[in-house]
């Protein structure tokens, strides 16, 4: 959950710009890197867990699905450290021409990372897998799908910005659905 808000406050100076007509100094910079840093790693772990406690309750499509939703989020974390700008005084010169090709991992992860929530979604709508809001891995995935693949572009427009921010709340929700679950006995999804 944390670290899907520190990806939803990201983007707080563009919406400050394009909802309100606002401008706003950035939240997060690239020169905060014990901060974005923190929030990579809180994404990791999540993701990590997500996995743990949902493999042992579905089926073999189930875990396809869940890899897919768990090595994307964690791809895309990853990923994200080319974005930061403060990375230059960390990394040898020679190595960070380089860096710059990572960002590959962030296409890669979130096309992953929306399929499997695509795919686990239907699934838990099939045969309940979450405890809370059985909807919402699907309704994460199609958001996030209308946002990065619709209206995403050079420039940010606002239509992109609501689908970011409800793909971000989303990601947040099945934090916290993963907080709110007790441990129960494996359910198999076919």
């Amino acid at each position: 959950m944390i670290g899907n808000l520190l990806f939803l406050v990201n983007k707080l100076d563009e919406m400050s710009r394009l909802f309100l007509s606002r401008p706003m100094a950035d939240v997060i910079s690239g020169q905060d890197l014990l901060l974005i840093l923190a929030g990579q790693a809180a994404l990791i772990i999540g993701y990590l867990a997500y996995f743990r406690l949902y493999a042992r309750r579905v089926g073999w499509m189930g875990r396809i699905a869940l890899r897919l939703l768990c090595g994307g989020g964690i791809l895309l974390a990853i990923g994200h450290v080319t974005f930061l700008s403060g990375l230059a005084e960390y990394v040898p010169a020679a190595i960070l021409p380089y860096a710059e090709y990572l960002f590959i991992l962030v296409l890669l992860g979130l096309l992953l990372l929306i399929s499997g929530l695509i795919w686990f979604g239907i699934l838990n709508l099939r045969q309940q897998v979450l405890s809370h809001w059985r909807w919402l891995p699907l309704a994460t995935g199609v958001m996030g799908f209308i946002g990065f693949f619709i209206f995403s572009g050079e420039q940010i427009r606002a239509t992109f910005l609501v689908f970011r921010t409800l793909f971000a709340c989303g990601l947040i929700g099945l934090g916290l659905t993963l907080w709110l679950e007790k441990p129960s006995e494996a359910v198999t999804v076919r």
